[in-house]
């Protein structure tokens, strides 16, 4: 009876731990290893064509130029895929700040009364200044190897990120819902 109860907490501890989404210093996702935010999300009595036609439109509204943010656009299939990016200010010391170009990858497929976006591939860009003694150097690291070792630096700067992130996310989804009938 005893390895019985043994064995069952053994498996409930190990689907635990399985299921357990991993973060990046306990604030933004990981799939995989990689920052990634994901989701399928229900539209009820929404056309494969509107929601591709929603998010067209999203792309647009959300970038200054959706022209070239949209890398794939494919009707057909109901699946756009964009790379832009957003900036934030990451505080280096106490009392200066870098912006930071936050690269990442949109994919948004669309079927009837429902969609899936993922946002991936973050990417951190920004110039370092020169100085009296170094020349001005591009930085271009994915999220995850940015920044190694200034995990207290980090935890200040993530969360702006996460909020942006999720921004788009309710944005996404705020436009999605829209139907042919909406009228102005």
């Amino acid at each position: 009876m005893e390895k019985r109860i043994v064995i069952i907490f053994l498996i409930l501890f190990y689907t635990n731990t399985i299921n357990a989404q991993e973060k990046l210093l306990d604030i933004l996702p990981l799939e995989d290893g990689r920052v990634t935010y994901s989701g399928v999300v229900q539209v009820n009595d929404v056309s494969r064509s509107q929601l591709y036609n929603n998010a067209k439109r999203w792309f647009i509204d959300t970038y200054t130029s959706g022209k070239d943010v949209i890398q794939l656009d494919d009707k057909e299939s109901g699946e756009i895929i964009g790379k832009g990016y957003f900036e934030e200010v990451w505080m280096v010391t106490a009392y200066s700040g870098q912006n930071v170009n936050v690269w990442q990858t949109i994919k948004v497929q669309m079927k009837d009364g429902r969609y899936r976006y993922e946002i991936t591939d973050f990417r951190m860009k920004y110039i370092v200044p020169a100085s009296n003694y170094t020349r001005a150097t591009e930085i271009d690291l994915p999220i995850e190897e940015w920044n190694k070792g200034r995990d207290k630096n980090n935890a200040k700067f993530y969360p702006k990120i996460d909020s942006h992130v999720q921004d788009m996310i309710s944005s996404l989804e705020k436009v999605m819902k829209s139907s042919e009938g909406d009228d102005w």
